[in-house]
């Protein structure tokens, strides 16, 4: 006969390695493209983009410094984000379908600011209001499903956890 507890970890079998290793590559790479962004951050800052021992070469990059260190930054740390809830899944209890959403919600909360973070530099807005242009609405409304994607990991997360305090507590 098993035990209550063998019983609630076969309820609550959390993320499986494929699932970490989703969330974990998708963090990667948008961390990838957050360093490239780094090059347009640069070239903001001083002016040009400098190659030695080539001349200076003058590109033409929107003056938006905070924005393009934004581009710069903001997928580095929402991919190490994502990278950290598969790093401590295995305090996550979650039940396989709240371990499914957790993934889709990791790779929609990081994508979409990802886009966000990327496309902000463009707009007239910051992409903190859906009016103006395409490109303004486009990066709010990225930023805007991200925001519900982050909440949902941070439940999840929440109640992944609370699942194990009380397990151990037993």
């Amino acid at each position: 006969m098993m035990s209550a507890s063998e019983v609630e970890l076969k309820d609550y079998p959390g993320l499986s390695k494929r699932q970490k290793a989703v969330i974990s590559i998708n963090g990667f790479l948008v961390i990838v493209i957050g360093s490239v962004a780094g090059f347009a951050w640069l070239v903001s800052l001083a002016g040009y983009l400098e190659l030695f021992p080539l001349p200076p070469i003058d590109l033409a990059i929107p003056e938006t410094k905070e924005l393009w260190r934004n581009a710069h930054l903001g997928p580095i740390m929402h991919g190490m984000l994502i990278i950290l809830i598969a790093a401590v899944a295995p305090l996550l209890k979650l039940t396989k379908k709240e371990s499914m959403i957790m993934v889709y919600a990791c790779i929609t909360e990081v994508w979409g600011n990802v886009m966000g973070f990327q496309s902000a530099p463009f707009t007239a807005n910051r992409g903190l209001t859906p009016t103006g242009s395409f490109i303004d609405v486009f990066s709010y409304g990225t930023f805007y499903i991200a925001v519900v994607a982050s909440f949902t990991i941070l439940y999840l997360s929440i109640i992944g956890c609370y699942r194990t305090i009380k397990e151990e507590k037993n």
